[in-house]
């Protein structure tokens, strides 16, 4: 570590200097904060538009107010799609074009033999939808749900998990 040494002896004063360098410090910033006031000027008004100051030292514009509303401006409004939850009942033998029409199309799709398993996701959880054909040849049709956390081992419902999908996919459009 290299260390200065002073050959002439004399130690600087450090009890005088630092407290004068602190006090000018801060004069320089008063006087730099006085600089940046002035006279107050009015919301709305610009460099061109300053005013007149009356004997109460209020700034009063000469130029009436400009800002107005068109004439066919309307308010916007925000509104939430309304949530209607679908009971897990009834999808129980619909088709998978029904099913695709109720609730949207699945994250994955995977096939087992003649099942098929969509899979659909909310942040909370998964909903596995199973479909399965009737008979020999004919379309599948859903036959068995299933729902479960996605993080953790806390129980769900099917019913519970599928109105989190529904909002999900209405919020994506």
């Amino acid at each position: 570590m290299l260390r200065m040494v002073d050959l002439t002896g004399n130690t600087p004063r450090t009890d005088i200097t630092r407290p004068f360098g602190v006090i000018l410090l801060m004069a320089a910033m008063a006087m730099g904060l006085v600089a940046c006031g002035g006279a107050s000027v009015p919301p709305g008004s610009t460099n061109a538009n300053y005013g007149q100051l009356d004997a109460q030292g209020n700034v009063t514009t000469t130029q009436p107010d400009t800002r107005q509303k068109p004439e066919n401006s309307r308010t916007t409004r925000t509104t939430s799609i309304p949530f209607k939850p679908i009971p897990n009942a009834t999808l129980k033998g619909l088709s998978e074009q029904e099913v695709e029409g109720k609730i949207g199309k699945p994250e994955m799709i995977r096939g087992e033999g003649d099942i098929r398993v969509w899979q659909y996701r909310s942040d909370l959880c998964s909903f596995d939808a199973f479909f399965a054909p009737a008979t020999e040849g004919a379309p599948r049709e859903l036959r068995h749900m299933l729902a479960r956390m996605r993080r953790g081992n806390q129980p769900i419902t099917v019913q519970d998990c599928l109105d989190q999908v529904v909002k999900k996919h209405l919020a994506q459009g």
